[in-house]
């Protein structure tokens, strides 16, 4: 997220702090890289879309119903193949997942729990528009939860693209990402909404609000694809010309302000003193006059001696410094706690498995925010599912090690914390045991874990359909008896309607749906998420850790929000 205000002080000023460049021109004899924050990427390019499919479609609902991951992919295919053919090349970097590191932990804990709960008035909106409470033309441009397997269709397509994607063990990527900028020889710039690149070190920073100026590419346009550009104007922010702006003489000067106003280290210990320091945050130019006369922020005896008596602020501070001189210490990442652990790093790293793994390794778990019916009291599917998650913590555990504490929303509490154990189960191999070759020992692994919760199921759908087909009728099998006499409880109409959604992709395209204006009720959108939660876990971990998930089917071949709320609303009227 960065510092607080510098951003819009930046774009306000941009004549002072950014250079106006033509990417085409840049790259028409040199190739150039830009070097992106992939899950500012992809937020920035959902909301374009949406605006274009609602455009096109004269639908404002489809950002309700649960993602269209077919018109997503060739959206996102069209823009990466012309940005490449103009010799362009977009390097996609991963953040790590919270609590795969223990410091960084420590450092943003109260950060990650502040935005959890934004990210949960935000849903409160949203389905309140589907109680029909609020007008959907009430929402803002960014009040949308992200589709449930936006992630995986985006990086399948990122991948068929034949894009670099670096995926961090731990931490924000935003780090390896300003190294890189040096290191890599066509590196031009960093392509993100964050801040912290306005401080780092040598820092060349493309904020969305400055990219394609022109309008050349086509985006949040009435058009399906984006467009080949002739020309790409982009604003480059400097953060030498950042310093200059705010009348700074070194680039310490520049991390010493950040510190005061609060990053994401110091935040939420600066905030409570800026009364008694008398600054207003809110005007940079002040603090960094206050800075200019203070400079080091020990050079204040109130910061000094809050330093002194609270460690967590001394070592924020300190990894401020490091962070942005990108001198951070190596030791600050990845807790190795033995061989596995080790397997597990070098394989999110790879991109073989999601960092969100890494995690539970390091014993830590925050639930996915998901589009669902929020009434307390009403269950969630993140806690509906701890049982198949207690099968894959002992996947991912080492064997001395059974528990994980969990963090997210409850039927009861907006935000709380639970240890989960996982299965005492000595014949579940660890992800380090699980042989890549032997794929039809892991297909009958796999089918052990989903059937879990029904072991009298005789019949293994890979054996009877095929891969794909047969993934597709685990995941519908899963859901109907989770959901059957308790949960959702789950109606006869409504499982044969998912049916239709997952295997309707070959018959009727999703054009004709999503030309359908239909407000989803509150049960669509969740019986919608939970199904896409469910694929989630098979795909992304059961089908990641046993080396098989290039057997089953994308996002796009088996769900459109569009698709679903159609089945679904007209059973209901039907009924």
């Amino acid at each position: 997220m960065g510092i607080r205000g510098l951003m819009g002080l930046c774009l306000e000023r941009q004549a002072w702090c950014a250079d106006n460049v033509d990417l085409v021109s840049v790259a028409r004899n040199n190739p150039i890289e830009l070097l992106i924050d992939f899950y500012s990427f992809e937020h920035f390019l959902l909301k374009k879309l949406w605006q274009s499919l609602a455009t096109v479609y004269k639908n404002p609902y489809l950002k309700l119903c649960g993602g269209e991951y077919a018109a997503l992919d060739a959206y996102v295919t069209k823009l990466i193949k012309d940005m490449q053919s103009l010799n362009i090349h977009l390097v996609f970097y991963i953040d790590g997942a919270k609590g795969s590191s223990t410091l960084q932990t420590q450092q943003k804990l109260e950060t990650w729990k502040s935005r959890h709960l934004q990210d949960l008035h935000r849903l409160s909106d949203l389905i309140s528009v589907c109680h029909g409470q609020k007008d959907i033309n009430q929402l803002k441009p960014d009040d949308s939860v992200r589709p449930v397997l936006l992630e995986i269709q985006f990086l399948k397509s990122l991948q068929e693209c034949q894009c670099e994607v670096f995926q961090c063990a731990a931490g924000e990527a935003d780090y390896r990402i300003a190294r890189d900028l040096i290191s890599r020889p066509k590196a031009f710039a960093v392509v993100s909404n964050d801040s912290d690149f306005c401080i780092m070190k040598d820092a060349r920073f493309i904020p969305y609000e400055l990219f394609d100026k022109g309008g050349n590419l086509g985006l949040g346009t009435p058009s399906l694809l984006t467009h080949r550009p002739q020309c790409l104007s982009v604003g480059v922010i400097n953060s030498h010309k950042v310093a200059e702006m705010l009348q700074l003489p070194t680039h310490q000067h520049l991390i010493e302000l950040s510190i005061v106003v609060g990053n994401d280290f110091t935040g939420h210990y600066m905030r409570p003193l800026h009364r008694n320091l008398h600054i207003d945050s809110r005007k940079l130019d002040s603090v960094a006059q206050w800075v200019l006369h203070t400079y080091m922020v020990e050079n204040n005896p109130l910061i000094s001696s809050e330093m002194q008596h609270c460690p967590g602020f001394r070592e924020a501070v300190h990894m401020s410094r490091h962070f942005y001189e990108l001198t951070m210490p190596v030791s600050s990442e990845v807790t190795i706690k033995g061989p596995l652990s080790h397997f597990i790093k070098v394989a999110v790293e790879q991109g073989r498995i999601p960092a969100n793994v890494m995690a539970i390794n390091n014993n830590f778990y925050w639930h996915r925010m998901i589009m669902e019916d929020n009434t307390p009291g009403h269950p969630c599917v993140e806690e509906a599912l701890i049982p198949l998650r207690s099968i894959i913590y002992r996947i991912v555990l080492p064997r001395n090690e059974n528990q994980v504490t969990e963090w997210g929303r409850t039927q009861g509490n907006q935000i709380d914390t639970v240890s989960v154990y996982s299965v005492a189960d000595r014949y579940i191999l660890t992800a380090d045991f699980i042989q890549p070759q032997k794929i039809f020992q892991n297909l009958k692994f796999f089918h052990r874990v989903i059937t879990h919760m029904d072991r009298d199921i005789q019949n293994n759908f890979f054996e009877r359909y095929g891969k794909k087909t047969g993934f597709v009728c685990y995941i519908l099998r899963y859901m109907l008896v989770l959901n059957s006499g308790s949960n959702l409880h789950i109606r006869p109409g409504e499982f044969l309607s998912l049916l239709a959604t997952a295997f309707g992709y070959a018959y009727k395209k999703d054009d004709f749906y999503m030309s359908l204006a239909i407000r989803p009720s509150v049960r669509c959108v969740t019986l919608g998420n939970w199904f896409q939660d469910v694929y989630r876990y098979a795909y992304s971990y059961l089908g990641t850790l046993m080396y098989i998930c290039h057997e089953f089917p994308g996002p796009r071949e088996i769900f459109s929000g569009s698709r679903w709320t159609a089945y679904f609303m007209c059973h209901i009227q039907h009924r």
